[in-house]
């Protein structure tokens, strides 16, 4: 600052979007997590300079000068402050389209890396573990750096609930944010940080916590349905969507199935076959127990009601965690064609529809299937129009001012793009066998994946 005669006051706002025409921006702080970021500086006479430190992201800075003369002459300067992320992953294609995508699915997952994995750094800032798992894997394929997600899992860890659940963020005093169905999710990262590095550290760290989320889920086991329901002390989340709840949902149980098989695996690795055998039957009776959830054509209905009754709605979400944990196979093809193809090819617009984040199960499901293509165009239609505004959305179509246009959760087709087109894909514990297939879209494509054993 120069030209200061003292006592003058400058006030600065940061916000992330603003109305384009009028240059208004979007305000809401009375709403739920939103935040008022600003600064005050009261000015000292002459030339001063003065650094704040709260590391925050916005695209747009409100400066208010208030008791000036009109001398001032302000000259702000910005500073970076994120995660020390090595980008040696790359991809490229003919298609500028999908690098552009690519890029700024990267740019999103550096500016949601600080000291931890934040759901968006406008926003709360939050370490959400769902979000984190899908940023995990995008870090794999942008650095191979795991060290985030280490710390992330035993942060998780550090808080429990007397009944053995784990928050859904964490460092947090938000114990209103107790998802069950992100302690499943945690249970499965344990899994995804051995299956990426080969270590069972973390898994053998934490077991007296696994042990306590495993015993969660088996204390609200209902015992006639053989399902876990809704408890509605704590927050169900599932996804940003109407996808049925209250009851013993689908999508909730498939969580827990394919924890449940994790965790058997995990223990039979660990040496420990009584644990492994006794979540090994858990698991084959949660299976007996959702077949009566497949309907005639093979798809799978949504829920029973809490008084027993099915909810026939078979939802996008229903039919992907049915495909990912190898349910009743000879429904697969039925769930490809009447559910998850016609949605991602845009034949159909279903009443539940998958969020940007939630779609990358979708994604992974359809591409270990061969469908590759379909899933590249979807994301060029669905991701273009965030490649103009630099980082990825927390929905397809966000609210300005109330949901964040900064979310790595649904960073995702960073590393989608560069399995199908780069054609890589992880076969074996650390990466130490690969499979190579890629789909052949345009004239070239190229793609660098940091793995244990070195760049492929």
């Amino acid at each position: 600052i120069q030209g200061a005669g003292g006592g003058e006051i400058l006030d600065t706002l940061h916000v992330e979007t603003i109305e384009a025409t009028t240059l208004t921006p979007h305000f809401t702080p009375a709403q739920h997590s939103r935040m008022a970021f600003g600064h005050r500086l009261i000015c000292r006479e002459g030339t001063q300079a003065h650094t704040f430190y709260h590391a925050f992201g916005f695209r747009f800075m409100v400066v208010t000068v208030r008791d000036s003369g009109g001398s001032l002459l302000l000259r702000p300067h910005l500073r970076s402050t994120l995660y020390p992320l090595v980008p040696t992953g790359s991809f490229h294609s003919s298609d500028s389209a999908l690098n552009g995508i690519w890029e700024t699915c990267a740019w999103t997952q550096r500016v949601c890396s600080l000291d931890a994995y934040v759901d968006t750094p406008w926003r709360e800032q939050a370490q959400w573990w769902g979000d984190a798992r899908v940023q995990a894997k995008n870090t794999f394929f942008l650095s191979g750096d795991t060290r985030l997600f280490r710390r992330g899992i035993a942060q998780i860890a550090a808080q429990t609930t007397p009944d053995g659940l784990t928050y859904g963020h964490a460092p947090t005093i938000a114990h209103n944010c107790i998802l069950p169905d992100f302690s499943l999710i945690w249970l499965v990262t344990l899994w995804d940080y051995h299956w990426q590095t080969g270590s069972l550290e973390p898994f053998l760290e934490q077991e007296e916590k696994v042990r306590g989320v495993l015993r969660y889920f088996e204390e609200h086991t209902d015992p006639k349905t053989g399902l876990v329901g809704y408890d509605k002390r704590y927050w169900l989340f599932l996804d940003w969507t109407e996808i049925f709840k209250d009851g013993y949902p689908t999508v909730y149980n498939f969580w827990l199935l394919i924890a449940l098989e994790k965790m058997a695996t995990m223990y039979r690795l660990s040496r420990k076959p009584a644990e492994a055998r006794a979540l090994t039957v858990r698991a084959q009776s949660l299976r007996r127990s959702l077949a009566r959830l497949v309907r005639r054509d093979g798809l799978v209905a949504d829920g029973l009601t809490f008084d027993g009754k099915r909810v026939d709605h078979a939802s996008i979400h229903a039919q992907t965690l049915a495909l990912l944990a190898d349910f009743q196979p000879e429904h697969h093809a039925v769930r490809f064609e009447k559910s998850l193809l016609p949605y991602i090819r845009g034949e159909v617009t279903p009443d539940i529809i998958p969020s940007a984040y939630w779609i990358t199960y979708g994604f992974q499901a359809l591409t270990e299937a061969g469908f590759g293509a379909e899933v590249v165009d979807c994301i060029r239609a669905r991701w273009l129009p965030m490649v103009e505004h630099g980082t990825t959305w927390e929905n397809f179509a966000p609210r300005h001012g109330d949901e964040s246009f900064s979310h790595a959760w649904s960073a995702h087709p960073l590393y989608h793009l560069m399995e199908i087109l780069g054609g890589v894909r992880q076969t074996g514990l650390a990466w130490k066998t690969i499979s190579f297939a890629p789909t052949f879209l345009g004239d070239h494509a190229d793609a660098t994946i940091p793995t244990p054993p070195g760049k492929i």
